[in-house]
């Protein structure tokens, strides 16, 4: 079983006849993406300067990428080649609303909708019970893109709104210095959220990709909170095994960050492999990274 726990999707905005250059470019821009991919595991070796100053031009690095593949029906063909079971999509307003994702889910049920409730949403546990009545799996926070950080009171409401539903909470974590991308990126830094976890024991609370460029943070938090998980993406093998070391395998799970950069399920999917072969997982536990943790954490069928 495959489930990719965190992808995104775009709207439709180039013509259908554009549809065989577009295969073409996916298949040539193969080598570009997979040197994207390494160069990022490697970023967070360079001093803190120099990697910042990486990340303002990195910020245009996944362009290109999302004019070859970032449509519904780019995802569903992805879905298909890598036999994924299911992937959580994760809305962000205005440029993926959420309407978007909801669109995604009547069109191919293995994709499931995870709202981002824009500012100025008057009723909040409203607006959140009935995303959850027409599917939505979880509920996703990006102060980083929203310039909002862990005080803001709209977020207070609501992660409270999620833990009266039930529903896990995903974070953007990861601190990316690339203002063309984020309005504030500090506001990614996982250890900012830590006040929230201690508030909300029962809540779930997802740190999406790991914190990025640092990790270790990361599983810091996850051995504090049992009520904190992190998703795969954008970590390399040793990190993901290095988490499972630390804090086990249950609240580790498999995710993409699909479509940007390009190719990011084989090259997601092959790091749980390397994993694998590298002994840093046994196959049990890359299974429930795979697939069994996130059934269990959004109640997937």
């Amino acid at each position: 079983m495959i489930i990719d726990s965190h992808a995104h999707v775009l709207p439709e905005v180039l013509p259908s006849f554009l549809e065989g250059p577009r295969r073409v470019a996916r298949f040539w821009m193969k080598p570009v993406a997979a040197s994207l991919h390494h160069a990022q595991t490697m970023m967070r070796h360079l001093p803190v300067r120099v990697r910042e100053a990486l990340d303002e031009v990195g910020g245009l690095a996944p362009l290109p990428g999302l004019a070859l593949e970032s449509t519904i029906a780019d995802l569903i063909q992805k879905l298909d080649e890598h036999h994924v079971d299911q992937v959580l999509v994760l809305a962000q307003p205005p440029l993926i609303a959420n309407d978007l994702v909801f669109e995604a889910h009547q069109r191919d049920p293995r994709i499931r909708p995870v709202v981002n409730l824009p500012k100025g949403t008057a009723d909040i546990a409203g607006a959140l019970r009935d995303a959850k009545d027409r599917g939505a799996v979880a509920v996703k926070i990006h102060g980083a893109a929203e310039g909002e950080g862990p005080d803001s009171l709209r977020y207070q409401a609501l992660v409270s709104a999620a833990d009266s539903l039930a529903l896990p909470v995903i974070i953007h974590t990861g601190c990316m210095h690339s203002h063309l991308l984020y309005r504030s990126p500090e506001h990614g830094r996982a250890q900012a959220f830590e006040p929230w976890f201690k508030r909300h024991p029962g809540v779930r609370f997802v740190l999406a990709h790991m914190n990025f460029h640092e990790p270790l943070v990361a599983m810091d938090l996850m051995e504090r909170y049992p009520n904190v998980y992190a998703d795969t993406s954008w970590q390399p093998a040793e990190s993901i095994g290095e988490a499972v070391r630390r804090v086990g395998d249950d609240r580790i799970l498999f995710g993409t960050d699909w479509p940007f950069v390009g190719d990011n399920y084989r090259v997601a999917l092959g790091r749980i492999e390397e994993a694998v072969a590298i002994s840093v997982l046994h196959r049990e536990q890359a299974d429930r990274i795979l697939g069994l943790n996130a059934v269990r954490l959004f109640m997937l069928s």
